[in-house]
């Protein structure tokens, strides 16, 4: 067999591993290291739970506003529902109140045709021990 055969079928068959390698390269990556969701800096783990069915979940708590908190999400392309604020919470004649729900933020990572989508329930209005803002991030991949 002449050698420029050789060659070639060694080429060929580089070729046809690039390829391959290509094509599995993207979601191996993606399932060996998954996308990470996005958590406001400075913000404390303060509970984790992976149940049988449904999203894994983690509860936070920060020194940042309910507020602050939704648009971090929303920088991170996540869109945000917001809550209407409590009477108690503008009026201060009604009394203290307590926590009270903030936003609800919905948004996703992709990353070689896998992803992970989250959603992250904001609430504010708790004790400056406890918070003042906590919010539960649930992730599902």
């Amino acid at each position: 067999m002449p050698l420029w055969v050789v060659l070639l079928a060694m080429l060929v068959a580089l070729a046809l591993a690039a390829l391959i390698l290509s094509r599995v390269a993207g979601p191996l990556y993606a399932l060996l290291f998954p996308p990470e969701v996005p958590v406001p800096p400075g913000a404390q783990e303060v509970a984790h739970e992976k149940p049988e069915r449904g999203g894994e979940y983690w509860v936070y708590r920060t020194q940042r506003t309910g507020q602050e908190v939704a648009a971090f999400y929303e920088k991170e392309g996540a869109s945000c529902r917001y809550s209407p604020v409590p009477d108690y919470v503008t009026s201060p004649s009604l009394g203290q109140g307590g926590p009270y729900s903030v936003a609800q933020c919905q948004g996703s990572h992709k990353l070689a045709g896998l992803g992970v989508s989250w959603e992250v329930n904001i609430h504010t209005g708790y004790s400056e021990q406890e918070g003042p803002t906590i919010f539960r991030l649930t992730v599902y991949r």
